[in-house]
């Protein structure tokens, strides 16, 4: 009967798993392993203590358990990785047909791309100025419009990637339905976002089952406690979950938080400022802070800057890439019909789970990184939005740290500065304002570079503060 005390063993570690067990993190063959091993050294110890047997014999009863636990372990990493290969090989052999439909259409919008970039030969001398004028701007046209359907096929990819990475977990959700239900709260349906190299994100729709409010931050805390890591709402999701079915966004936590503040200053004898600012958070744990500035000053200027920001918000909040969003509103201003109004573009997105700050520059002034001693400068490169048909962009990047603060301007302040000395005034100014929050600042900064004299130009200083949460 000595395979009796392994079969119970076994049923032992069975239930401690069913119990205790989470598929999906790792431990159900440490659980396993634990209670089998320790079943089997407790029966075959007390077999040995009633029977009178010697020490030596115990010690070797407990090394079977030990052993057993062992195997049984490593039996788990064994199965998991065979499992793990085969899911692999099924993975790269299935290709979903609607994968298989965004790659035709992603090929098929890049090749539209490669066709409008075969341009037409431009009229030699012989044609008149005004055959010139008109084949020069069809050529804008075509290449602007080529960039656009290029845009579009990366446009394709990002959705594909979006889709694919969007899943369904019938498991986790089944945990996390139980875990609401003590909380009042009925689960009808849990999609789980968790792309490569991203954090996780968990869109839950819900509602209460008694005519209850259950805030949404215990929500993430019950959330936390059941995936081992700290989960929180989205910015401007909910405050609290009522017997009305809705869907929260939840978000792992973020390591810093980011405070913002802006001054304006409009150039004189104009009523309306040329610059415009845009500052908003997205879901993926990231802060953007935008300036541009329309070329010119007044109500059109204005209109054009205000329709860039928002076409920028527009895009990136849908989930489109920055150079993406960019080239695409820089496509849509050369191909308008009238004379295009030019318009800078500065932007800095933070990542908040990182520090990470990326910059994009298109005929923008440069910014400025404040540190606990230093003040570090960064520069831009490119002619503004409509100024070309195809945009020419190189992003910067940089770490930001805790304390950190980053001062984003117009050219209207350098304009303000004596000529040949505006970065390193400036870059003074910044280091010898005194702490306080980003709003106080900027409008310290502004009163000190209005001392240099009056705005010949519409002025604007964008300030942000990243600090460790």
């Amino acid at each position: 009967m000595e395979w009796m005390k392994y079969i119970l063993a076994m049923l032992f570690g069975g239930c401690l798993l069913l119990m205790f067990g989470r598929k999906g993190n790792g431990r159900d063959k440490w659980i396993m392993g634990f209670g089998a091993g320790t079943c089997l050294a407790s029966m075959e110890l007390t077999v040995e203590y009633m029977f009178g047997a010697p020490q030596w014999k115990m010690a070797v009863s407990g090394l079977k358990g030990l052993a057993f636990f062992s195997a049984i372990v490593l039996a788990g990493y064994v199965c998991g990785w065979i499992f793990a290969e085969q899911k692999a090989i099924l993975d790269t052999e299935i290709v979903h047909p609607v994968r298989q439909w965004m790659e035709d259409y992603q090929e098929s919008f890049a090749q539209l791309s490669r066709s409008f970039c075969m341009v037409p030969q431009l009229a030699g001398e012989t044609g008149s100025r005004g055959e010139r004028i008109m084949q020069e701007r069809l050529a804008q046209s075509r290449l602007a419009a080529a960039g656009q359907l290029h845009e579009m096929s990366q446009i394709l990819v990002g959705t594909m990637e979006r889709i694919y990475s969007t899943r369904e977990d019938a498991d986790l959700e089944q945990e996390i339905r139980k875990r609401m239900r003590l909380l009042g709260i009925q689960v009808h349906k849990a999609f789980f976002y968790n792309p490569q190299g991203r954090k996780r994100q968990i869109y839950m729709t819900m509602n209460t089952r008694r005519k209850i409010c259950v805030p949404v931050k215990k929500i993430a805390s019950a959330l936390s406690d059941l995936l081992d890591c700290e989960m929180m709402p989205a910015r401007d999701s909910r405050t609290f979950v009522s017997k009305d079915r809705v869907t929260v966004l939840f978000v792992e936590g973020m390591a810093y938080n980011v405070l913002y503040g802006v001054r304006k200053e409009t150039r004189q004898d104009e009523a309306v400022s040329g610059d415009n600012f845009s500052v908003f958070w997205l879901p993926e744990g990231q802060f953007y802070a935008g300036l541009s500035d329309g070329m010119g000053s007044g109500i059109q200027a204005c209109a054009q800057s205000e329709l860039l920001l928002d076409l920028l918000e527009q895009f990136l909040e849908a989930g489109f890439t920055k150079e993406t969003a960019v080239r695409m509103i820089n496509s849509s201003i050369v191909l308008q019909p009238e004379e295009p109004v030019f318009s800078t573009v500065d932007l800095a997105s933070i990542d908040l789970y990182t520090g990470v700050c990326d910059f994009l520059k298109a005929g923008a002034c440069a910014s400025f990184l404040k540190k606990e001693n230093t003040v570090e400068c960064i520069y831009g490169a490119g002619l503004p939005a409509g100024a070309v048909s195809q945009m020419s962009l190189e992003p910067f990047r940089i770490r930001l740290y805790d304390g950190n603060m980053l001062f984003m301007v117009t050219d209207g302040v350098m304009n303000a500065l004596p000529e040949g000395q505006e970065e390193e005034i400036l870059k003074r100014l910044i280091r010898n304002l005194p702490a306080g929050t980003p709003a106080e600042m900027a409008e310290r900064l502004m009163e000190q570079v209005k001392i240099y004299g009056e705005a010949a130009d519409d002025m604007t200083i964008l300030a942000a503060g990243v600090w460790k949460r």
